[in-house]
């Protein structure tokens, strides 16, 4: 018997129809691949005795359909929190080690895969063919699934706004209950994944987060008031500082964002944007659609010094000597108040933040444009080129990528194959 086709799966979840984990995941493994290794993935007994990651996930869609079914809800929303109750541990198939507790008895642990589950969705589901807003809400549920009890540790004035703005806060504490209510816990306290929901619920409903939209609009709204006539950079890079500065608790007031920008209304600013997107997205077709900037393409400085556009040392990690051209071209845009495009894979965050961190060192409003394309069409515009880059690299690069964060830039930008666009 066939699989059940994603478009069939999506709307039997959006009426309502009880659809298992196992129904789910079998429509979504030929574009998921890591799905199937979650049977066979293991759970610490102390905190997972139900078992393996696939059998946890069974009692999370089922305790998700129940929630769901209380609060009345229904269309993408109630798909986007099936879909993200069946996909919430994917990433625990690539993080999961045994390591030595305090004790030296080893446990098992899964670092950092709420984020490493959203990074290998983010791109694999175009594939499927969700739709883009049905996908961000998965993707923005998946990685904060873990994320509750920070936004209520230290100044939760702060901290659930900041989790408000990356993720749709109903729909996210519903996750989190079905998270708990779907786990055998032999030590400690079984309830407290549905008490940190509970609490996130009263917090954001007493801050005015709680119902969705942008938890900043009033601050955004205030910040573009003080500053009349100014052009949309310049309030970009306001209300982005700001936010930033903000929720790090460096300021208190849109006043503060909307001075902190004055000596970059007098005299002017430069602009850095960062592409990001494995080879064969369109990463080169977005960097010509500005023209009036200098653009710094780390494969034509490759082939400039004798390696080749697509050589041995492509991809995330570059020569040294042209990443030390790249980054001398930068700071030379960046000092004279150009608009710099750096066009590279940039896959890693961490050679994201390299790169955004000089632009902040100048005083630059800084984006990431991401060219968000199914990586079946990436395939095949690669195969197209004069010298496609192999398919395992491309592969390598789709498993690599770091899906940036809001927080990263003043501005992430995602670009479809249609030139169609979301700001996260």
């Amino acid at each position: 018997m066939s699989p059940p086709a994603v478009p069939d799966v999506l709307a039997l979840l959006a009426e309502g129809r009880p659809l298992t984990f196992e129904t789910i995941s079998a429509a979504f493994t030929p574009f998921v691949p890591l799905l199937a290794r979650l049977p066979d993935t293991p759970q610490d007994p102390q905190w997972h005795a139900e078992g393996s990651v696939a059998a946890h996930s069974a009692l999370v869609v089922a305790h998700a359909h129940a929630l769901a079914d209380e609060a009345g809800l229904g269309g993408e929303d109630r798909a986007a929190l099936l879909l993200a109750a069946a996909l919430h541990d994917l990433g625990k198939a690539r993080t999961t080690r045994e390591e030595p507790d305090e004790t030296g008895a080893l446990r098992i642990r899964s670092r950092q895969h709420a984020r490493r589950g959203r990074d290998e969705l983010a791109f694999r589901l175009l594939d499927a063919g969700l739709r883009r807003g049905l996908l961000l809400k998965v993707l923005a549920l998946v990685a904060e699934h873990h994320s509750l009890h920070r936004a209520l540790d230290g100044d939760w004035s702060r901290g659930v706004p900041a989790l408000a703005r990356r993720a749709p806060l109903p729909l996210l504490t519903r996750l989190a209950r079905a998270d708990a209510r779907g786990r055998v816990v032999l030590s400690g306290d079984a309830a407290r994944g549905k008490d940190t929901a509970d609490l996130l619920e009263l917090a954001a409903q007493d801050l005015g987060v709680w119902a969705g939209g942008d938890p900043y609009a009033a601050f955004r709204a205030e910040v573009a008031a003080l500053l009349p006539g100014a052009s949309p950079d310049l309030q970009a890079l306001a209300a982005g500082r700001g936010l930033q500065d903000w929720e790090a608790g460096r300021i208190h007031t849109p006043h503060e964002a909307a001075a902190r920008v004055q000596e970059a209304a007098r005299h002017g600013f430069p602009r850095l944007t960062v592409l990001c997107g494995p080879s064969g997205s369109g990463k080169s077709t977005l960097a010509a659609e500005f023209p009036d900037a200098e653009v710094i393409s780390l494969d034509d400085l490759r082939a400039q010094l004798g390696g080749g556009r697509h050589g041995a040392k492509h991809g995330a990690w570059v020569g040294g000597q042209v990443m030390q051209a790249a980054r001398e071209a930068l700071r030379a845009g960046l000092r004279r108040g150009a608009h710099v495009v750096w066009d590279a894979t940039s896959l890693r965050r961490s050679g994201r933040a390299q790169v955004l961190g000089l632009g902040r060192d100048y005083g630059a409003l800084t984006r990431i444009v991401v060219a968000w394309t199914p990586p079946a069409l990436a395939a095949a515009r690669n195969r197209a080129r004069p010298q496609p880059v192999p398919a395992a690299v491309l592969a390598d690069q789709f498993r690599a990528l770091d899906f940036p964060e809001v927080t990263e830039a003043h501005e992430v930008i995602l670009r479809g194959p249609e030139e169609d666009t979301w700001t996260l």
